[in-house]
């Protein structure tokens, strides 16, 4: 399996992740409070990415393949709007109006959302950031189905722009106080520019934890600490799953056995 190689990618990656913004800001304006702070992610879905079902009633999915954002309710489309032309801003503004003529009056907060600069999206790479995302997401989601216990949704955050689940490893499940296993794909993050999956385990009294890892993956301890396997080290492994899955699983038993010693 040859993924794309998401060369320089980085000015589509950046208006994608305002996007994203933009729709999480709408969701978390027309959602209710969920555990584990759920309601500020958006799921990902195969042609790109969505906010659910709102309260409202309605959802906003964001295609991929056609740079288009599509406002449904009852599966029908209300609203459609191409992305072409706008801003970050002016595309916000744009789906508050179309929110009020649905009609579900809402005021997402704007503080995430400040370019004003056109997006600048080349459809190419939009498709095979796509491609890319649906790998790792089946990837993870492949991982996750072999574990125990309790863990949240593999979902897409906007504020990171990152692919990601937690699991606990005892009854308690709040990710701000609870000893707790990360696993993640970022399409990047401050000092690390290039794709990577992540992993990270943390309890309250020891931090996080430096455990040992299976190749490829490799220790981190700067951006944060623990795995760290390079997106371009992996996109032509023809096992790529495998290697993947083998590797999280890896951490995950050591995680687990260290942080039952806590």
């Amino acid at each position: 399996m040859t993924l794309p190689s998401l060369l320089n990618w980085e000015g589509t990656r950046a208006a994608l992740h305002q996007v994203a913004l933009v729709l999480g800001a709408l969701r978390v304006a027309c959602s209710d409070p969920l555990p584990n702070d759920l309601h500020f992610s958006l799921d990902l879905t195969a042609a790109g990415f969505s906010t659910t079902t709102l309260s409202c009633g309605a959802m906003l999915e964001f295609n991929l393949n056609t740079l288009r954002l599509n406002l449904t309710r009852s599966k029908k489309i209300v609203f459609a709007l191409d992305v072409h032309g706008h801003s970050q801003i002016s595309l916000a503004e744009k789906l508050r109006t179309a929110f009020a003529d649905c009609p579900c009056s809402i005021a997402p907060s704007m503080k995430h959302i400040t370019g004003s600069e056109t997006l600048a999206i080349d459809p190419a790479l939009a498709v095979d950031c796509l491609i890319a995302f649906n790998a790792l997401y089946t990837a993870l989601a492949r991982f996750r189905a072999k574990l125990n216990g309790f863990m949240t949704p593999l979902v897409l955050w906007p504020h990171h722009f990152d692919t990601a689940f937690i699991c606990f490893p005892t009854e308690q499940t709040n990710e701000r106080s609870d000893p707790q296993i990360a696993f993640g794909f970022a399409p990047f993050s401050p000092g690390l520019e290039r794709p990577y999956i992540y992993a990270y385990a943390w309890s309250q009294p020891a931090g996080y934890l430096e455990l040992p890892l299976d190749p490829p993956a490799l220790a981190l301890t700067e951006s944060y600490t623990g795995l760290y396997a390079a997106y371009d080290d992996l996109r032509e492994a023809q096992d790529f799953n495998s290697v993947i899955e083998s590797m999280l699983l890896h951490y995950h038993r050591a995680a687990v056995a260290k942080l039952a010693q806590l």
